[in-house]
């Protein structure tokens, strides 16, 4: 899709990452398409090998000991001899005023983690092509200094068209033969004539004046002009006119030179610079310059502004299934359906991966603002149809209006971008307008992922122990480990409240090798204390399996407590195997030539399909816990839930449902023969103690339970 540059020169990149693990697929995936990749681990080793090394492009990481990202590129910009290498963050911050905080410090472009090697390839070509055109522009301007000062002694050889005149009477006295091929007609055209009064200079102003100023001037230059040429084309052309004595006569030197390609150069160093190269929209830079502009005409007219972040629903998914060429393609689509559903004044942008910004200069109540919002969801419903695929797609959209929820382009970017993850929260295919209290809930979240940077290292996380029970003999057969986080002040905290946030911060590498070690240990606690074997379920997250060397950190985690490989199961999201399918199995089959157990989780709830499930070396099944909620009273959830049974059956898969809290769904899936069943019905989420003496105690049977258990299980809760 995107061929590196680096088949036209081996280009050097630097890549500066305080995590190693972070950076083998990118450095591999670089190295395989031919750059040179450089490492440094921190702000100061970055700065060091930048200058040592003067690479073309910079790959800095935003967060990092000592040192964090932005004051690396402050530094970066300050020195002579780097200042101008382009500068790409990698940032797992989403807020958007840490991503104007990246262009402040003079960074150029920047991919979220965690990213994608290919859109990472796309924005390193961009701007090594655009930085190798500015160096070509910058090469040719020296040129030109230089041949303005450069007398050309083989008159009729030279690359610039020349004319001399007669100062005295402006009259032409010669010209040599570049003039002609370069503006064409013959040498007669022009000698013994001024120049205002011959083709092409007719039809330029400045000409009529040329001679005036070199009365008193030894040169004179003007910006350059667009001349008419062979009567055919246009050509762009750069006029420069001395005065010297030549025998005793002043004679004028106009040198002409044609600059065409080196103005459409330009000109497209511009476009690159203010439009998105996938979709060709307006890009952050150009957005920002409109949103300007509008913001003032409405100041003077007493008027409103508003803009709409709107951002697509699922298009991950639609990515990791069918292929980044779809989602570009899907892209572009959409880019052209929205440019067509609006005004001609109203501006979209796309600023990165699936967000799209519209600015709307005219919104004159919030009853308009809501009927385009409106016509953009109805357009974005009509399915798209990329190479022979027909997609059906929603966007939630977040509103923010001037004056009411900022004076400044910064400010309604940042709360509109707060009212569109409230709308994707809320209902996704959905708009909101942005409120105060939206901004106070940020701050919380804020202040919430400031404290989680500190709780890994303040030991403020903790592991509690929920129970996997047999159906058939009811004695406990497992544990899935799960997440806490003790906070200082909140107390504890459920993982729904911050795994997302981990997810986003690209700290979940760190956080799961610390599940998977602690775990380890504490089931081989257990053992050694005379406690009956069970499995150790660990869940594993998609920066886990794909960035994180997650078999080494298994193999590591074993290791060091002693367990059995044989009483690990790592837990495998049904959407984190469809990344890559060839990537996803390679790795599943070194993790089980380890000897430990692998289960799908939530399976149901994405995308799976049947080749996948044969290809997959599982060794059980796990019922998302939304079905459950749903059985005895709902027919289609039991028909789901059999279908899954009945499909691990004969492929040769174990099943454990989870979230099991009535008698009811046990007494359905003891009927449907399900292996094992998890949930409050037997026990919630418990400390590592209090686990342990629940195993050692044992419990009743499962059909002895049901006949003492009270019916209301939302108390355990």
């Amino acid at each position: 899709m995107n061929e590196p540059i680096s088949t036209v020169k081996p280009y050097t990149i630097l890549i500066v990452d305080d995590t190693p693990a972070n950076l083998g697929v990118a450095v591999d995936f670089l190295e395989g398409k031919g750059f040179t990749v450089l490492v440094a681990q921190d702000g100061e080793e970055g700065l060091q090998r930048a200058q040592l090394v003067l690479p073309d492009l910079i790959l800095l990481d935003v967060m990092m000991p000592g040192i964090d990202g932005f004051e690396t590129c402050r530094r970066l910009k300050k020195t002579e001899s780097t200042k101008d290498i382009p500068v790409i963050f990698m940032t797992a911050l989403a807020d958007t005023s840490d991503k104007v905080k990246a262009f402040a410090a003079g960074a150029v472009d920047y991919v979220s983690k965690p990213f994608q090697v290919e859109e990472l390839l796309a924005r390193i070509n961009t701007h090594l092509s655009l930085r190798t055109a500015q160096k070509l522009l910058a090469s040719q301007n020296e040129e030109l200094k230089v041949s303005e000062i450069r007398y050309h002694r083989l008159f009729e050889t030279a690359k610039d068209g020349i004319l001399l005149l007669d100062l005295k009477t402006g009259l032409i006295t010669d010209v040599n033969v570049s003039v002609i091929n370069m503006l064409g007609f013959s040498r007669d055209n022009y000698l013994g004539r001024k120049l205002c009064d011959i083709q092409p200079f007719d039809t330029v102003p400045e000409c009529a004046t040329t001679l005036a100023p070199l009365q008193a001037r030894d040169s004179v230059s003007f910006d350059h002009w667009r001349l008419t040429a062979k009567n055919t084309s246009l050509v762009d052309v750069e006029f420069v006119a001395s005065a010297y004595d030549v025998d005793g006569a002043r004679m004028v030197q106009c040198n002409i030179r044609d600059i065409t390609n080196r103005i459409r150069d330009e000109e497209r160093i511009t476009y690159m610079a203010l439009h998105d190269a996938l979709t060709g929209l307006p890009n952050r830079t150009l957005l920002k310059d409109r949103l300007i502009q509008s913001i003032a005409m409405a100041c003077r007219n007493n008027k409103r502004v508003a803009v709409l972040m709107l951002d697509l629903d699922h298009f991950k998914d639609i990515n990791d299934s069918l292929g980044h060429q779809i989602g570009d393609g899907l892209l572009e689509a959409l880019a052209k359906r929205l440019k067509s559903s609006l005004r001609d004044s109203d501006t979209v942008a796309r600023i990165g991966g699936d967000e799209f910004v519209i600015a709307l200069p005219e919104a004159s109540s919030d009853l308009d603002i809501e009927e385009i919002v409106q016509k953009l969801l109805v357009a974005l419903h009509e399915p798209f149809r990329i190479e022979g695929h027909e997609l059906v797609v929603t966007g939630s959209i977040g509103i923010a209006k001037y004056p009411d929820d900022g004076e400044n382009p910064g400010v309604l970017l940042r709360v509109a971008d707060m009212a569109m993850y409230a709308a994707k929260s809320s209902l996704r295919g959905s708009y909101r307008f942005f409120t105060p209290e939206l901004d106070r809930s940020t701050q919380r979240r804020i202040s919430l992922a400031n404290d989680l940077r500190q709780a890994c290292a303040h030991g403020e996380f903790v592991l509690y122990y929920q129970p996997q029970v047999s159906t058939k003999s009811g004695a406990i057969t497992g544990v899935e480990a799960l997440m806490r986080w003790n906070h200082p002040t909140r107390g504890m905290i459920g993982p729904m409240e911050f795994i997302p946030m981990l997810e986003q911060m690209g700290m979940m590498i760190e956080i799961g090798t610390w599940v998977l070690h602690t775990a380890c240990a504490q089931n081989i606690a257990w053992q050694r204390e005379g406690l009956t074997p069970v499995w150790m379920a660990v869940n594993v997250s998609a920066q886990q399996f794909y960035r994180g060397d997650l078999v080494r950190i298994v193999e590591e985690a074993l290791r060091i407590s002693g367990l059995e490989s044989k009483w690990l199961e790592l837990e495998l999201t049904e959407t984190l195997t469809l990344d890559d399918s060839e990537i996803a199995l390679n790795i599943m089959r070194r993790l089980k030539l380890l000897g430990i157990r692998l289960s799908l989780d939530d399976f149901g709830t994405g995308w799976s399909s049947l080749s996948y499930l044969r290809k997959f070396p599982l060794d059980r099944i796990k019922i998302d816990q939304s079905f459950m909620r749903d059985i005895p009273l709902v027919g289609p959830a039991e028909a789901v839930v059999t279908s899954i049974i009945d499909l691990a059956r004969n492929l040769g898969f174990a099943t454990i449902a989870e979230g099991v809290e009535t008698t009811q769904q046990l007494d359905y899936l003891d009927l449907k023969k399900c292996d094992e069943i998890q949930g409050f019905i037997y026990s919630p989420p418990l400390p590592a103690k209090d686990c342990r003496a629940l195993m050692q105690a044992g419990k009743p049977g499962l059909k002895l339970m049901q006949s003492v258990k009270t019916a209301d299980v939302a108390a355990q809760h």
